[in-house]
């Protein structure tokens, strides 16, 4: 793997912008195809499902027109339109129309991002209801942040190729954008998988609730799963 091989070498990184080193992820594995699905998480996802990790990569394994699928990520806005089109999330707690940019305001708002988690850990019936398998698949055609991803190892040259391209011509670091809109302008087809559900804690404009979802999710795995944390959560502490 990218972490256990690259362990005390010199890694690859791109000359700019030199505080970034999400580049040398894809960069390895660009260099060094696997035979296989990678999948891309950020290291705050506080909650999968694990039961259908398998089958989301079985399901761009086998699917070789699709480039990249993503999660079904609560705490993210298109698919929080989604969620609530096929019934997951009430209107009355808040209403998710398809957002013109694939983020929409519940990226921006903390209010939103806290309202869905607390919705979200209420019940099993709540989190049953986000366990959506009509229609498994949804296509999208736009930027969407890229939190729980599956892309094929094959097809990582190309990837890393689209979010240099993107860095090289707008000047910025972005990966969602050159993985999903970029890549899908080049022709490539990407979509969600909803029956794989996962939680995303926050983004940098939702951190002034940060500290609220991470208990709530650690208070959750204590009370609901004792059977496997066993005593390791009670030495954690909230940021």
């Amino acid at each position: 793997s990218y972490a256990k091989e690259t362990f005390g070498r010199d890694r690859a990184r791109l000359d700019w912008p030199g505080r970034r080193i999400y580049t040398e992820y894809y960069k390895y594995y660009s260099d060094n195809p696997y035979d296989g699905v990678i999948i891309k998480a950020d290291d705050d996802i506080v909650w999968i499902n694990s039961t259908q990790v398998r089958p989301f990569a079985d399901y761009i394994w086998n699917h070789k027109e699709i480039f990249s699928l993503a999660a079904s990520v609560v705490n993210q806005g298109l698919c929080a339109h989604y969620q609530q089109l096929y019934g997951a999330i009430p209107p009355d707690l808040i209403e998710f129309p398809i957002p013109g940019n694939g983020m929409g305001d519940l990226h921006d708002n903390s209010t939103q991002a806290l309202m869905v988690h607390r919705y979200f850990l209420e019940s099993q019936e709540n989190r049953q209801k986000f366990f959506i398998t009509d229609p498994v698949f949804i296509p999208f055609d736009f930027t969407i942040n890229v939190n729980f991803v599956a892309i094929r190892g094959q097809d990582f040259p190309q990837t890393f190729d689209l979010i240099v391209e993107k860095l090289k011509k707008e000047k910025i670091y972005y990966d969602e954008g050159g993985i999903t809109l970029n890549a899908i302008l080049k022709g490539n087809k990407e979509g969600i998988y909803m029956p794989l559900v996962v939680s995303h804690a926050t983004y940098g404009v939702q951190k002034d609730v940060a500290r609220q979802v991470l208990t709530a999710y650690h208070d959750y795995a204590k009370e609901e799963r004792s059977d496997f944390y066993g005593l390791i959560l009670d030495e954690w502490e909230p940021p």
